[in-house]
């Protein structure tokens, strides 16, 4: 059988987390669709 690990590609580090700026982002790759957050 197949094993699933969930991991990034990449790894980040966020410094300042920012609530606004992750809104507009998911906004814009969800599109008019996206629920409001």
């Amino acid at each position: 059988m197949f094993q699933y690990e969930k991991k990034l590609q990449y790894p980040v580090k966020i410094a300042r987390p920012n609530a606004r700026l992750a809104k507009m982002i998911m906004s814009q790759l969800g599109g008019r669709n996206t629920r409001k957050i």
